[in-house]
């Protein structure tokens, strides 16, 4: 059975689930020159997964530099397994021409916001108290005053909440929307679809 290949634009996403990948998965962990660290949980989860992990650092620096390094990972798999499913785990709409591209040619890609979209009854029920209410106040905010940045609208919703919650919480939820297509990003720009 082929593995399916997870490219993960650590950049972008850093909330990695790795224990939502079972053994029909492996990872490639793209991590920034500017990255100076990895959270220990991730590191200690990439363990148990052995030999379906690899970790790639970019060592260049520029807008997008990392983006081409995934996407000349993908242009191997084409050439090498071009049968071989593929997901970018990006919140950056930018690969989305790419993978098109791809698809039209053979390749089975696709790109996911979160690990969330894996299992699809977790991303279609944002119904937990915290994700109701933090739907609900955002969707009648007036839509300019709406953060349009994921560290402001982070802090946004750590205010909702007097500042109690967790991190990971507020994490779940930002990822929660990206799951039911309900915020999107590009270029570091949020997006509301509510």
């Amino acid at each position: 059975m082929t593995q399916t290949l997870v490219l993960v634009d650590f950049e972008n996403v850093q909330q990695v689930d790795l224990a939502r990948l079972d053994d029909s998965f492996q990872i490639i962990i793209f991590v920034g020159a500017a990255q100076k660290s990895i959270p220990i949980e991730l590191v200690t989860s990439a363990q148990k997964l052995g030999s379906r992990i690899e970790w790639h650092r970019v060592d260049a620096h520029g807008s997008n530099a990392l983006d081409f390094f995934i996407a000349c990972q993908l242009g191997r798999v084409m050439e090498q397994s071009p049968h071989r499913p593929c997901i970018v785990l990006s919140k950056d709409k930018g690969f989305d021409p790419l993978l098109r591209h791809l698809n039209k040619h053979g390749l089975q890609c696709r790109r996911l916001n979160s690990l969330l979209e894996l299992d699809p009854k977790v991303a279609t029920h944002p119904d937990e108290p915290n994700d109701t209410r933090v739907i609900d106040v955002l969707g009648k905010s007036e839509k300019k005053s709406r953060p349009r940045k994921r560290k402001t609208l982070s802090q946004h919703i750590s205010s909702m909440f007097q500042k109690k919650l967790p991190q990971a919480e507020v994490d779940r939820i930002i990822d929660l929307l990206f799951a039911n297509n309900m915020i999107s990003e590009t270029k570091g720009a949020i997006t509301y679809a509510f």
